[in-house]
């Protein structure tokens, strides 16, 4: 049997059909490409593998001010530069996924994206180490842009995988009971070489130790009070001893990591103080801060916070004032072109300057209170304004 094949008219005319399809195809490419650069634009991509109702969410300059982004499909989206959050609600509670896109294709995924996966929640939580309760605010995997914005080479996208951190920073009272128990303060197990070094010659000046009638116990010394005074030393045994006292095996108890803490005060919004994008008169009463060494109140247990203070989105307070706050991280520098990361930076046995963040109740600028900013202390320094809070991560 003869095969057919078409006149070759026809098969030219196919032919150029198909080069007008494919010439169309890639000019409106072309012309999609255009467009994004114009708008200094990066795709969203979300994979969503629990199935749970998402929104996305422009954030504003305070939490109140975040607009709903319409329409959108739950999927993928082009987003022009600037923060972003997506709102995942689960049956037992809202997580937030921080979104903040730098530019054109300036994302950190693949061709240039900003991927977001969201996992399956499990109902554990850490369990709680203190009289505070519901103590623990999510902050789920995935990347955050790390660094001080104003500086154009500094800024750069970490990822970091789920961690819990409190609320509040640990308390005079959470922190006597380390000092009283036989196997906390005392139990040399928890301590660095360094830190056992420094504890065989120096008794604890923490807040913790003030008696009712001691003159600073009003203003630093009451038991819901974060601990104050504190060195790297002491507050890294402290999450050595929480960890064998209610870690169970299933969870470890830390300061956090340079990285989780500021990823922790952005909040999704991605501020650069811990309750809004700038500090001007409107915002300054949100945060404990500007007083004087003579000042009646000081430090802001967690009581009064609930009362007068607000929590960022996480539901974290003071991560801009009250006090500065200890981190496992020592103090080294890094840029875009030398990208942090945690675990060159966060080994117990390094005697090294520490990085602390956030300002306090003393701090006279707002700068201290600036996001970005690092403190850094030798481990054995304390002060009276400075303190930390813990991080619970579920072991493998």
């Amino acid at each position: 049997m003869k095969r057919w094949f078409p006149p070759a008219g026809i098969a030219i005319a196919a032919v150029a059909v198909c080069g007008l399809v494919a010439m169309s195809w890639r000019y409106k490419l072309e012309r999609a490409e255009k467009v994004h650069f114009e708008r200094r634009e990066t795709e969203l991509v979300i994979t969503n593998l629990a199935r749970v109702p998402v929104r996305l969410y422009r954030a504003g300059k305070i939490s109140g001010d975040a607009q709903p982004v319409v329409p959108f499909d739950g999927e993928r989206i082009w987003l022009p530069a600037g923060d972003y959050f997506l709102k995942a609600s689960y049956r037992s509670r809202e997580v937030f996924y921080p979104v903040p896109i730098a530019g054109y294709h300036r994302g950190p995924d693949a061709n240039g994206s900003f991927a977001v996966t969201i996992r399956t929640l499990t109902d554990e939580d850490p369990p709680s180490t203190s009289t505070i309760r519901d103590n623990w605010a999510l902050v789920t995997s995935g990347n955050f842009l790390f660094g001080d914005r104003q500086n154009p080479r500094e800024p750069h996208y970490v990822w970091l995988p789920t961690f819990f951190i409190a609320r509040f920073e640990v308390t005079n009272a959470g922190f006597a009971e380390f000092l009283s128990d036989a196997r906390g303060h005392a139990g040399d197990s928890n301590w660095t070489a360094a830190g056992r070094a420094w504890k065989a010659t120096n008794l604890s000046k923490t807040s913790a130790v003030l008696k009712p009638a001691d003159a600073e116990f009003k203003r630093f010394g009451q038991p819901d009070h974060p601990v104050t005074g504190v060195t790297w030393f002491e507050a890294q045994a402290y999450c050595g001893w929480l960890t064998k006292k209610f870690g169970r095996g299933r969870w470890l108890f830390s300061l956090p990591s340079e990285a989780e803490w500021e990823k922790a005060a952005r909040g999704p919004d991605g501020f650069d103080f811990a309750l809004s994008r700038s500090l001007s008169d409107a915002e300054i009463n949100l945060y404990n801060w500007k007083k004087n060494p003579g000042a009646e109140i000081t430090v802001v247990g967690a009581g009064a916070s609930q009362a007068s203070y607000q929590p960022n989105r996480y539901g974290i307070y003071h991560l801009s004032g009250n006090v500065v706050e200890w981190t496992s991280s020592v103090a080294r520098p890094f840029n875009r072109d030398r990208p942090y990361v945690d675990a060159e930076r966060n080994r117990e046995d390094v005697n090294e300057a520490r990085v602390a963040r956030g300002g306090s109740w003393y701090s006279a600028s707002i700068a201290l209170l600036y996001i970005p900013y690092r403190d850094s202390f030798q481990p054995e320094v304390s002060n009276h304004d400075l303190g930390f809070r813990i991080v619970a991560r579920p072991l493998p």
